[in-house]
């Protein structure tokens, strides 16, 4: 695809896009756009204004991931004492992520201000279920918000489907197998969907392993976090610890000549 270059006007050019669905094939480069903004010396506003009509450029071309990093870039140009300036973008943030068919990992959203500023709201508490909650808590929340869930730009099956694979993966992060009756249960499925429920979480990427379909479980080898907190540090730095030691173990052993080995012919 063609790229930009720092000729091409950017803000009728975006404006254009947004405007018309064309020009689906060029090449709009966030970091790109970044650097040419700090070269011209944009202020804030100026930042906020291009990255805002950046993500509706990008919406209007069904680039939807880049579009949701151009929304991300433009909630991080806000402080915390402004937060509450951008809680519209904030809202749309949310639900774009929740919405995003492989956007699994939410837990950064959390951190950024104008997401703080919506804390209270139904938006902010529905994050938080797709950041740490599972399949029960976001029946609880929609049962109980029924009309607001319906009013998204995400519907509830979607969302239904997303918190059972993120169910999953909270499953998954502490065992190595899975039998298929504990998901039936877990993932409010019927025992005949759960393996092609399985694939399906497997073919996402959201976890690896393998059925074993004789013994009607799932093997897990990994699966990805989705908060990334210090629980997760400390687990990183007790294998790396781990290695250090087996290194060091191996090193004494070599040193000791426990491990001497003949060099040369026989």
């Amino acid at each position: 695809s063609s790229g930009i270059n720092a000729e091409w006007p950017l803000r009728p050019g975006l404006k254009l896009i947004k405007e018309t669905g064309t020009m689906r094939y060029v090449n709009l480069d966030i970091n790109q756009i970044s650097e040419w903004l700090e070269k011209w010396k944009c202020d804030v506003q100026e930042q906020r204004d291009i990255f805002r009509l950046l993500h509706e450029a990008l919406s209007a071309i069904n680039q939807g991931e880049k579009a949701i990093q151009a929304l991300v870039h433009l909630l991080k140009l806000y402080a915390e004492n402004e937060g509450v300036d951008a809680k519209s973008d904030a809202h749309i943030c949310v639900i774009s992520h929740i919405a995003h068919p492989n956007l699994f990992v939410m837990d950064h959203l959390l951190d950024l201000h104008p997401i703080r500023a919506l804390d209270g709201q139904l938006s902010h508490e529905l994050l938080q279920i797709f950041v740490s909650g599972d399949l029960n808590d976001y029946i609880e929340f929609y049962t109980h918000n029924r009309d607001f869930v319906e009013k998204l730009a995400v519907t509830h099956e979607e969302s239904l489907c997303k918190m059972r694979l993120l169910t999953l993966s909270s499953l998954a992060q502490d065992c190595t197998e899975i039998e298929f009756h504990q998901l039936t249960d877990k993932l409010n499925l019927l025992l005949e969907d759960v393996e092609p429920f399985i694939i399906e979480a497997i073919a996402s990427g959201l976890i690896k392993g393998k059925i074993n379909e004789p013994e009607e479980k799932v093997l897990i080898s990994s699966t990805i976090n989705r908060t990334f907190k210090e629980a997760q540090w400390n687990m990183i730095k007790c294998k790396l610890e781990l290695w250090s030691n087996n290194l060091t173990t191996i090193q004494d052993a070599l040193k000791k000549g426990h491990y001497a080995m003949p060099i040369g012919g026989g």
